[in-house]
Order: structure tokens, then sequence, then C-alpha cells
């Protein structure tokens, strides 16, 4: 599926007919030939939880990176990629400076507040305007159902905490929206799609409960200028 609606970058996520992403090179590879992407040189985070982020401007080959959660380039061969399976994929995009970023976060990579840090390097590194950044979260679990217990729902502030039939829930992306504000970035699009309801669409970690962890794959890179 096709994330943003923008010419001047590639942008989806995988679904559940693509197969498993994160255990299978081959469902990967695949992908991305259908795709017409698999020239690119594609870089991987290899996913920890937390809030580091990656510049990944001076690569030349296809490689993960390891201990980080987001991955942000200005090169025009470079695709970004994350795994997901109910997690947020956060797509960035300076239309300016022709910057890209991808932000892969669970209930903890948004208490440690990855959103900032991506931020952060847009300016620091590439001295990009807030108002020039667009956002998009692309599927997840939605408040529908994470369902949290008392460990994790104390992490959040009170407003963002909804009870249900005695029962805990978290909108996450609700939660990044106010760190992005907060930051300064408005314009945000978040995805309508629930990763646990579309059971035929996407693999949801929560849901399947799986053996082997079954992932799609996010990604985002700036198509090569003319």
């Amino acid at each position: 599926m096709e994330i943003f609606n923008n010419s001047n970058i590639y942008a989806g996520i995988s679904e559940r007919e693509d197969g498993p992403m994160k255990s299978s090179v081959d469902n990967r590879s695949l992908f991305f030939k259908n795709k017409g992407l698999i020239s690119k040189t594609i870089i991987s985070a290899d996913l920890v939880h937390g809030n580091r982020v990656v510049v990944v401007d001076d690569v030349n080959r296809s490689q993960a990176i390891r201990n980080c959660d987001a991955l942000i380039t200005s090169q025009r061969n470079n695709l970004l990629t994350i795994t997901v399976a109910d997690c947020l994929p956060i797509y960035f995009y300076d239309r300016e400076k022709g910057v890209v970023a991808l932000a892969h976060a669970g209930w903890r990579g948004v208490t440690a507040n990855i959103i900032k840090e991506v931020v952060d390097t847009f300016v620091n590194h590439y001295a990009s305007n807030l108002g020039d950044i667009e956002v998009l979260i692309g599927p997840h679990i939605k408040d529908c159902h994470f369902e949290v217990k008392d460990d994790v729902s104390s992490q959040f502030k009170n407003h963002n905490i909804i009870i249900r039939d005695r029962k805990t829930y978290i909108s996450l992306s609700r939660v990044v929206k106010e760190q992005l504000l907060q930051q300064g970035i408005n314009n945000i699009n978040i995805s309508d799609e629930c990763t646990y309801c579309l059971n035929k669409k996407y693999f949801s970690y929560r849901r399947d409960n799986p053996k082997d962890l079954e992932t799609m794959i996010a990604y985002i890179g700036l198509k090569t200028k003319e």
C-alpha cells in the first residue's frame, strides 16, 4: 500500500498477502522487486524499542543498522525500512531540504520520545524548518485493541488513558500527535487503519500471538530527479 500521495518520494507498507517480512529475505526481495525498488540501497533498522536515530547518508550498500529505531537520509538512492506488526510506522518528509526519515514506535519508543529525537536530527543535521516537515503515521494497533496494564498506563498522562468496560486502553497515535505538535510540527496525518481489526490485510502481534514473529515492512525513499 502506498502511504504518501507525493510524486517526490516512495513510501508505503507491505500487506499480509506479501508474506512475513522480518524472517524472509525472499519475501522482502520479491516485494521490492514488484515495487521497482530492488536496485535501491535498502537500509533496515535493527529495532530495539528505543529512541536512537541514525543518519544514513554515507552508505553505498544495503545493510541493517544495529541498535536503532529510526533512520534518516538525504541520499536519493537510499530506501529506509522498518518492520512492524502493531507498532507505529512514522514517515517524515522535508519537502524543501529533500530529507526523509522513518521511525518505529511501540509504547516504549513513544514514552522515550523518539519523535523529539527524529525532529532534532532534522533540525540539527539538515537545518530543516519545522513548517516544511510532513508526517504520516501509518497503520498500527488502535485504542480499540491496545489494552494495557497499570505498568504501561502509568507511563502516560491521564488524558491519554481510555477506560472501557473496566479495561485500560491507550491511543499511541494521539500521544505521538501531541509530541509532534509540541515539537512544532503541524502537518500531520494519521492512518485510520487498525492492524488488529484488519486481519486479512495486516499481521498483528497482539491478535495472532504467533510462535514466530510475522511483520509487514514499511519503507520510504526519495525519488531520483530526472
